[in-house]
């Protein structure tokens, strides 16, 4: 009986300190989600691009909906804090793990890439060019946009860059999008 005790109790030893040590080496690491609209829905800051944190003054968010919508904020490729508003459509492609979309303004445009998504996480995701591995951007889920930036009624936005009045797809729009956007 003595013996029998013994190897029970060495068991349960056995199985709790497997536990532990499990829970230790996933400690501070985060789950890999499936790519999905589900799990891209949100807010999300770029927060790097090309190996390097974002210049002081300098932002770009997006927000991805469920409904395969997106709204683009950035002051990227402006000299001016008023954030450039572009919208469109996005779709995924689970089969290569890939997001690309189109803009609603500049004649339904694609984006200049489709995204190999990986690192998708309730917190982050990085985004690398499908045939360019160098360009790659590092996102941070947040709670919103900050009101800041969100252009008012009377400031340029939804595709215009600001002093141009531009929305209908003119070079200048589009080449604001392309140098930063997608």
């Amino acid at each position: 009986m003595k013996h029998f005790l013994r190897n029970v109790l060495i068991a349960a030893a056995s199985v709790s300190l497997a536990a532990s040590c499990s829970k230790e080496d996933t400690a501070g690491t985060e789950v890999s989600l499936p790519l999905s609209y589900i799990n891209l829905d949100g807010v999300w800051e770029l927060v790097e691009w090309n190996g390097a944190p974002l210049a002081k003054g300098t932002y770009a968010y997006i927000e991805l909906t469920r409904e395969h919508k997106f709204t683009s904020y950035s002051n990227i490729e402006t000299t001016s804090n008023v954030a450039v508003v572009l919208t469109g459509e996005y779709d995924i492609d689970r089969e290569d793990n890939t997001v690309g979309g189109y803009y609603d303004y500049m004649d339904y445009k694609q984006w200049s890439h489709r995204y190999v998504v990986s690192s998708l996480s309730a917190g982050s995701m990085t985004w690398t060019a499908s045939g360019d591995a160098s360009e790659v951007r590092i996102y941070s889920r947040v709670d919103s946009v900050p009101d800041s930036i969100v252009p008012s009624d009377d400031t340029p936005g939804d595709g215009q860059l600001p002093g141009t009045g531009t929305e209908d797809g003119s070079a200048a729009s589009v080449s604001a999008a392309k140098a930063f956007l997608y």
